[in-house]
């Protein structure tokens, strides 16, 4: 693996200190790395995709460095803010196509990349649409609340007045909303109350995911790795305000987190679905009912895991994922192509 190169796409602002350890961990086994950050290309990261004289080739740079990818390499695509860096001064339309041509390129040379790619940003973004999350889990036999994804007011009312123990909504994508001070105010999931029901109109604007309220007994995160998965729990009933949704207080609950054994079942289920969605990594969550049923809510196809590394249960995510970048054999999961 010494003369192997891994490049790693993200952002400048994606300063989580995994990164940092993954990139020494992967050179402390000999391969050369690149950190390219998509918001900084094309005003101060370079891209070259060549096919002259019957060759083909594909070069990145940034902040010096240089990577000639072939067929033993790998890219891993963590996150993206195409081209975020472009002047503001630019005239607006023509800003708004220098972006574009730049997102083409970086999906393009990715799509067309001769090495392995961890995981294609049109995977990512195929594979987070939940009503096909809804349909595949169902049809592998993974247990899915009752939903409705609707903009009908009048259908979304039937609907949560139908579920007995009451209803939530979350959004399709994760977006958040700046206030006055220009502070993120994230959309996290709601628990429906009449006052709601009353508001339902608002739907003609934007479309809105609608659940049946289930028990739970505690929540739990999948993260898969290439052929490895973990499995954490967190009793989010234990802390106000995370009832509905854990992540309001994702920082109180950081050290709360605990190792979970899966059903065998259920792991079988997720694995099939890994294989399904073609790709080596998702953060997929669940909810485990007082009776022991898994329900199945939604995969992450990008969605973020580190914190189980840096506090408990300090699962090896960095040394999985390196293990899948370089090539290590059984490190893989076998996916449908």
């Amino acid at each position: 693996m010494s003369n192997m190169k891994v490049v790693m796409m993200t952002f400048s602002g994606d300063l989580t200190s995994k990164i940092a350890d993954l990139r020494r961990r992967l050179e402390d086994r000999g391969a050369e790395v690149l950190r390219f950050d998509t918001d900084r290309f094309p005003t101060e990261a370079q891209v070259l995709f060549c096919q002259d004289a019957g060759r083909e080739s594909l070069r990145l740079r940034c902040d010096g460095q240089e990577a000639l990818l072939g067929p033993g390499d790998a890219i891993w695509y963590r996150r993206s803010r195409w081209a975020s860096q472009l002047p503001r001064s630019l005239d607006p339309q023509l800003r708004h196509g220098c972006l574009l041509e730049s997102e083409a390129l970086l999906r393009g040379v990715m799509a067309a990349a001769p090495c392995f790619v961890m995981d294609p940003p049109e995977l990512v973004r195929a594979r987070g649409h939940k009503p096909y999350q809804q349909r595949l889990a169902r049809e592998l036999g993974l247990a899915t609340p009752r939903t409705l994804m609707t903009n009908d007011p009048v259908a979304a009312r039937e609907f949560v007045l139908s579920c007995p123990n009451g209803a939530i909504a979350k959004m399709l994508v994760g977006f958040a909303v700046l206030d006055d001070e220009g502070q993120e105010q994230v959309v996290f999931t709601t628990s429906l109350d009449e006052a709601h029901l009353e508001r339902l109109d608002g739907l003609k604007f934007a479309p809105m995911v609608f659940q049946e309220k289930i028990r739970k007994q505690v929540e739990l995160r999948v993260t898969v790795i290439g052929s490895r998965m973990f499995t954490a729990a967190v009793d989010s009933q234990r802390m106000a305000g995370a009832e509905v949704d854990w992540r309001e207080r994702g920082v109180a609950l950081l050290g709360a987190w605990t190792p979970y054994v899966l059903p065998p079942e259920v792991e079988r289920a997720l694995g099939r679905y890994m294989e399904r969605i073609g790709m080596q990594y998702s953060a997929i969550d669940l909810l485990v009912e007082p009776d022991g049923r898994h329900v199945f809510l939604e995969a992450n196809p990008a969605g973020e895991c580190f914190w189980l590394e840096h506090y408990a249960p300090h699962f090896p995510l960095t040394e999985a994922l390196a293990d899948v970048l370089l090539g290590v054999p059984g490190a893989r999961r076998t996916v449908c192509t």
